[in-house]
């Protein structure tokens, strides 16, 4: 028997106070005053007392009072179930006991309704003794009987309805008269159909177990030595027996009584050493009558001593000593004392607030937080009695015991005042209990979680920690992600720090601990291939190099999957070329397998593979049909520039030639050339070019020549000379003055060159000598002519028409030149009288021959030689300024023909001129491109505007 000696501290957390006359508040209640109580129980809010005599009297708790005569000759005991009241008794002197069953709510003539009797003695023949103990279920279920012998019977129906009530009851126990009659009788149901009675006899204590309600199956003998009918009592709710004895308090409970060692119960010590005269239970509080001898002896030799216990807090809520033997019951939740004078006087519980006033005064602490557990209204208080008990224990220096305090204070508290305290690294332990009990309350915050995690890896708990981020990883546990990561990853709980990661989809920083820290390459390219695309492009292009550097197949690989199985033209794989760099071989497939899966053209994307493959070029290693293969058949008009630009920033040749040749560009292709130095490729340009920028070409071809080229040079320069006097373009004089601005230049690279030239020009010589003899003898002739016309008689003898070609007839004109009209013809042919109309239009051919200012800038670009140009126009009268004096004379005045009209013809060449715009080619001087400009022919002309100032080789 397990035993516990009486140390408990005392408290005075009730009132008494006497009950006073409801009508004349100055005097005390009587209505009890004579009344011995020998049996008692409650229902409601009201108590019913026995006398043994046979009456009952009901106590309100507005001490209101009803009295009626149960039994005429005894009343034994009382029991109360739901609203009814069942009673044990005696009508006649012989042993005939009565249980009857009382409806109190129906009353008639001042008695409570009978609903039912039922006679005890002939259901148990064998026995002398009448029944004097009664126990009937709440359910109204079940009742169970006891008789003097320590007989007991045990019924299972309807107690109210049922007929079997008069018959059929279950013998539980025989006659025993040993133990003496049943002082108690008590019902428990226990799950399973079976049902625990206990039996309490003056000797001894007994629970008996029934299953299906008719077959008893076994009994317990319990270590109590009985008790007598008021010293002991029963709670159905929690199926407990309190049965008290001179030295203990014994416990039994219901359920325990089918176990082996189920006899045996807790035991207290309290009231050790005193009769136990009442045991009377109240809620939470078991209150017990001892007898003792009276200190102050007038009136009786013993007192009684009142004690109030509360068995789970284990103090004592009150005592007090009373002069005479008294009687306790309960009414209501309100226990009440009756002396044996019949002063009534009832125990008012003090309320909660000041009762924890009481204890926090004395530092009683943990009796204030079972009082308030147990209180209905307790709740309210709990947290403040825990902050405080904390402040105690924590000022006392009890750190681990505060902090069980603390937490129990989360929800009222402000965390950040318990963490405070317990940031100091001695107190670290604690300080994560707290922490830990804040998130199972959800009441954590980012902040908090990030501290209970760093406390944990502090004191290199990793049980705890991986047991913490497991409860995340389940969903158990809720917390800011990112945060619990970034603390794993510190710590260097890598493999923790992964599995967080890769549960809540953190993909970045999962490949970050996996490729940086684990360098388990190959697994972070496993992880990259199980991600949708985007995500693998994203990826990729931040940890790609050094997966390509580590896993470079296995991440070839899955790029290749991936890019084959993409079907949205929004995953631009591009993205991650980038990490290709420095690896020409790889960016080389990857650029070609993307190029290959594109459907529709992305100019973007040929550029890039265009500068990759450019930046590759080789001319080495690079064949004709590479080149056209991998980079001339992606040059379109749309990218020609961009290409252009990498293809000389690169200095690939070929490609420059190729776009420039296809534009028709072929001066910025010399200028390109002229920059490298490649003569050669100078001359082939100057050879291949079109006809209309051959000038302009081999003019800077001599130019670069006459700064660049060598002695070694010199056969390339002689086949160059040969191609220019075959083209005959440029004037040998220009060809010379630009080939003599070279320093290395010898005489020999230009000597055939001149010496060709010079018996050019000397065969010219040559013929013109000749011509000018033939003018001369040609001019003499005509001088001969005029004289002839002058002095001698002219012989006119046309005989036909010079216009129609019919014989002439009168009226004719002839002219001395020769022609004859007749006048009908010669008025039609012209306007002025004095002028053959034959001779007048070759004159006017003539003058048209003299041809416009324009005509002449343009012969003088395109001419090989402007000096013989110039010459001919010379010859032609171009500046005569006498022959133009008379020409606008004779167009001033005026002449008018056979028709009458006015001759508005002027003589001037250049009045006729178009006005166009022409686009001058290169001169001697420069190079660029003039712009077409109109010409006034009223305009004084500057020297940039001079046709003879931009053509002068020697200027």
């Amino acid at each position: 028997m397990a035993s516990s000696e009486f140390g408990w501290r005392r408290f005075n957390f009730f009132d008494r106070s006497v009950v006073f006359d409801r009508d004349n508040r100055t005097e005390k209640f009587g209505g009890l005053k004579d009344v011995s109580i020998d049996c008692w129980c409650r229902s409601g809010g009201s108590v019913y007392l026995g006398e043994a005599k046979g009456g009952v009297f009901q106590l309100t708790n507005q001490y209101d009072e009803y009295y009626w005569k149960a039994y005429q000759k005894s009343l034994a005991a009382l029991h109360s179930a739901d609203k009814y009241l069942f009673s044990i008794g005696e009508d006649d002197d012989t042993v005939n006991t009565l249980l009857k069953i009382w409806d109190p709510e129906r009353v008639g003539k001042n008695t409570p309704h009978v609903m039912r009797t039922v006679r005890m003695s002939p259901l148990n023949p064998t026995s002398a003794g009448p029944a004097c103990s009664i126990a009937v279920h709440s359910s109204l279920q079940g009742i169970v009987v006891g008789y003097t012998d320590g007989t007991v019977l045990y019924y299972y129906g309807d107690v109210l309805h049922d007929k079997a009530l008069q018959s059929k009851w279950v013998r539980v126990r025989d006659s025993s008269t040993g133990d003496g009659a049943v002082t108690g009788l008590a019902i428990a149901a226990l799950p399973g159909s079976k049902t625990v009675i206990f039996v309490i006899t003056q000797k001894h204590v007994y629970s008996y177990i029934i299953e299906n309600n008719k077959i008893i199956t076994g009994y317990k003998k319990h270590d109590a030595n009985g008790a007598t009918a008021d010293c002991w009592t029963f709670d159905e709710s929690t199926g407990q027996l309190i049965v008290a004895s001179r030295e203990m308090l014994f416990f039994y409970d219901a359920d325990q009584c089918i176990d082996v060692d189920g006899e045996v119960g807790r035991c207290l010590q309290l009231g050790r050493g005193f009769e136990k005269l009442q045991l009377v239970a109240n809620g939470q509080y078991l209150a017990v009558l001892t007898k003792h001898h009276a200190v102050i002896q007038k009136e009786a030799e013993f007192m009684t001593m009142l004690t109030v216990y509360d068995v789970k807090g284990q103090y004592i809520g009150f005592s007090c000593s009373l002069p005479n033997l008294c009687r306790l019951f309960v009414a209501g939740n309100t226990m009440r004392v009756l002396s044996h004078d019949g002063v009534l006087s009832e125990l008012i519980e003090k309320n909660l607030a000041t009762k924890l006033d009481i204890l926090f005064k004395k530092n009683l602490f943990d009796v204030a937080v079972l009082i308030a557990r147990n209180s209905k209204d307790g709740a309210e208080h709990l947290k403040t009695i825990h902050a405080k008990y904390g402040d105690y224990l924590y000022g006392k220096g009890d750190y681990e015991n505060a902090i069980h305090q603390y937490k129990d204070t989360i929800g009222m508290l402000e965390p950040s005042y318990v963490m405070k305290r317990y940031l100091d690294s001695s107190r670290i332990k604690e300080l994560c209990i707290y922490l830990e009990c804040l998130h199972d309350a959800k009441k954590d915050n980012e902040h908090q979680t990030k501290i209970l995690m760093n406390a944990y890896a502090k004191q290199g708990d990793k049980k705890k920690l991986k047991d913490f981020v497991n409860k995340i990883n389940d969903g158990t546990r809720t917390a800011r992600i990112k945060d619990i990561f970034e603390i794993l990853l510190k710590w260097n709980y890598l493999q923790e720090a992964e599995t967080v990661a890769t549960k809540f989809q953190l993909h970045e920083d999962a490949l970050n601990v996996i490729i940086h820290y684990q360098h388990k390459y190959s697994m972070g390219v496993a992880y990259i291939s199980k991600m949708p695309i985007e995500s693998v492009i994203e990826m990729t292009g931040k940890y790609g190099r050094d997966l390509l550097l580590h896993a470079r197949d296995e991440l070839m690989h899955v790029l290749w999957e991936k890019i084959r199985s993409n079907t949205d033209p929004q995953n631009n794989f591009m993205r991650i070329f980038d990490i290709f760099m420095g690896d020409i071989e790889a960016s080389q497939a990857f650029l070609g397998y993307v190029l290959n899966q594109t459907n529709a053209v992305d100019q973007k994307l040929v550029n890039l593979i265009l500068e990759h493959r450019i930046r590759s070029y080789k001319p080495e290693e690079w064949s004709a049909q590479r080149l056209q293969d991998e980079i001339l058949k992606y040059v379109t008009k749309e990218n020609e520039d961009t290409t252009l630009q990498m293809a000389q920033m690169f200095d690939c040749t070929p490609l420059i030639e190729h776009i420039l040749n296809g534009a028709h560009r072929s001066m910025e292709l010399m200028v390109y050339y002229q920059e490298k130095g490649d003569l050669e490729a100078v001359i082939k340009l100057c050879r291949t070019c079109p006809k209309h920028e051959k000038n302009r070409l081999w003019l800077d071809a001599l130019t670069f020549i006459g700064k660049k080229a060598t002695v070694e040079n010199e056969p390339m320069i002689i086949e160059f000379l040969k191609e220019i006097e075959h083209s005959d373009l440029i004037h040998p004089l220009v060809v010379l003055e630009l080939l003599s601005k070279n320093e290395h230049l010898t005489i020999s690279s230009v000597r055939e060159y001149v010496i060709k030239w010079l018996r050019k020009q000397q065969g010219f010589i040559e013929q013109d000598r000749k011509t000018i003899k033939e003018n001369e003898k040609a001019m003499g002739e005509l001088d001969s002519t005029v004289e002839s016309l002058k002095f001698e008689a002219q012989v006119l003898q046309q005989s036909k028409c010079s216009a129609c070609d019919t014989p002439l007839q009168l009226p004719t004109v002839h002219f001395l030149c020769k022609h004859a009209y007749h006048v009908h013809c010669f008025e039609s042919y012209t306007d002025g009288t004095d002028k053959c109309p034959a001779c007048q239009t070759n004159y006017q051919e003539e003058r048209h021959e003299e041809i416009s200012y324009q005509k002449f800038q343009k012969e003088l670009a395109e001419a090989t030689d402007g000096m013989e140009l110039i010459a001919a126009y010379l010859q032609r009268g171009l500046f005569d300024e006498k022959k133009k004096k008379r020409k606008s004379e004779s167009r001033t005045a005026g002449t008018v023909g056979a028709s009458g009209r006015a001759s508005t013809t002027t003589t001037n060449p250049f009045d006729d001129d178009e006005t166009a715009s022409i686009s001058r080619t290169m001169s001697t001087a420069s190079s660029s491109v003039a712009t077409g400009r109109h010409r006034s022919t009223t305009r004084k002309d500057d020297d940039a505007t001079n046709p003879f100032f931009s053509t002068n080789p020697f200027d």
